[in-house]
């Protein structure tokens, strides 16, 4: 059987168990499709690019460590984000908020220029020591030196040590899931939560 073809209920097993979207190996288009299912913030990586900042959104990014401050983002190496990384050691990465969604929607498009003219924070307006762009609204940038741009299939696992945070006061964030964009809201303060409690 197609690893991507639906099963119907009668061969999903005994009543009760519901049908599977995929069954079977992991082919590429299935592992793809669900992994949209995952929500999480979305942000943009920005090097420096013949001088001028240049972004692309990613949404494959953590934490690595607290003490030194360190995290991780996943890069497809063919892009002109992943050259610039292994060629400066250096990248930043923003977090968005909702107010940013222009700016992630520009720096999606595969194959465009994705400069950032008019999307940075002047340098002037910047604390010393910050040296990869920083775009205005974000939830908060990490300015990140280079540790390890490691190549894992069709990306690099690129490894970074915080050197800077700037980061203004908090904002709602940007969420990506499902194929499309969406805003979260508190449990305790939805009213499906507030009728679930009355039950506990």
């Amino acid at each position: 059987m197609d690893p991507d073809t639906r099963m119907d209920t009668e061969a999903a097993g005994p009543p009760g168990i519901p049908s599977w979207d995929v069954a079977g190996s992991a082919a590429p288009d299935a592992f793809r499709r669900m992994m949209r299912r995952v929500v999480g913030g979305v942000s943009v990586v920005a090097t420096r690019n013949d001088g001028r900042g240049w972004g692309m959104t990613v949404n494959a990014f953590t934490a690595v460590s607290m003490d030194p401050p360190t995290l991780l983002v996943c890069i497809n190496a063919r892009t002109v984000t992943a050259a610039d990384i292994v060629r400066d050691r250096r990248f930043s990465l923003n977090l968005l908020s909702q107010d940013q969604l222009h700016l992630c929607r520009f720096c999606a498009r595969p194959g465009e220029a994705k400069h950032l003219d008019g999307y940075e924070v002047p340098a002037a307006g910047l604390p010393d020591g910050i040296v990869m762009p920083v775009l205005p609204g974000s939830l908060a940038t990490f300015d990140c030196s280079l540790v390890e741009a490691r190549p894992v299939a069709s990306h690099f696992v690129v490894i970074g040590t915080v050197e800077a945070i700037v980061a203004p006061p908090p904002r709602p964030p940007l969420l990506y899931g499902e194929g499309r964009y969406q805003y979260g809201v508190a449990l305790e303060d939805s009213p499906a939560m507030a009728g679930a409690q009355r039950w506990l």
